[in-house]
């Protein structure tokens, strides 16, 4: 079972979980950016609730191939963001044990989303402790650019996908799975709870125990019928 989804950056929890659920996950890095999404922002939990954090862009790219979104120059959003982690999760249980492997992140000079956004989702793998191969679109024959066009190349059996993003058309011999996310609740590091935060929330203040919690919200349908997984 295969998943394909664009990278998210910093993605939330039922982002993981589908990574979690199959043998093979492919990042759609070279698919379309759509602006408004998850692709170059995410959410973290915070005294007053939550907050954005987003990497500024060059121009009006929505639609563009996310290979050529370029990140806008002369900005500090790399440290803004190391320094929102930091202030919003270093009281948490885990951060410390993680921080070694997660500072280098902000370190790196990125230019493009691609790399980035994928990036970001590879080392959240990481930091949950998941053993699922990623590969990135780029990395196929033929750089797909489109969900149906990865479960060609991969001649893939079972294709799974997120409630209200399912694909319009599948190649011949691939079914489809479909997976609702119930949002599970945890003791996060402030008062009352905050659904919709990046994975980095959870796995920051639950560490091993992260991949037990994120399964907990998943199940998958075929055939018009659900199964908790």
């Amino acid at each position: 079972m295969i998943a394909v989804q664009p990278p998210e950056y910093f993605p939330r929890l039922e982002y993981m979980a589908i990574i979690q659920q199959v043998d093979h996950f492919v990042l759609g890095n070279t698919f379309p950016y759509r602006q408004q999404s998850f692709q170059n922002r995410s959410k973290l939990r915070s005294p007053q609730g939550w907050h954005w954090i987003t990497i500024p862009v060059f121009g009006n790219r929505d639609g563009a191939p996310m290979p050529a979104v370029k990140f806008k120059t002369g900005g500090r959003w790399r440290e803004k963001h190391w320094r929102s982690f930091l202030y919003n999760y270093r009281t948490t249980m885990y951060f410390e044990h993680f921080k070694a492997t997660f500072r280098p992140f902000f370190e790196q000079a990125w230019k493009r989303l691609s790399p980035c956004a994928s990036r970001s989702v590879e080392l959240l793998t990481e930091l949950f402790g998941l053993q699922t191969p990623i590969t990135r679109a780029s990395a196929l024959d033929g750089a797909p650019e489109t969900t149906v066009d990865v479960a060609r190349v991969l001649g893939a059996e079972t294709l799974l996908a997120p409630s209200g993003r399912v694909p319009e058309s599948l190649p011949e011999g691939t079914d489809l799975q479909v997976v609702e996310y119930d949002h599970p609740t945890y003791r996060q590091n402030f008062e009352d709870f905050e659904p919709g935060m990046s994975a980095a929330d959870l796995v920051f203040n639950y560490g091993p125990e992260a991949r037990r919690i994120l399964a907990k919200g998943c199940a998958t349908r075929a055939d018009g019928s659900f199964s908790e997984q």
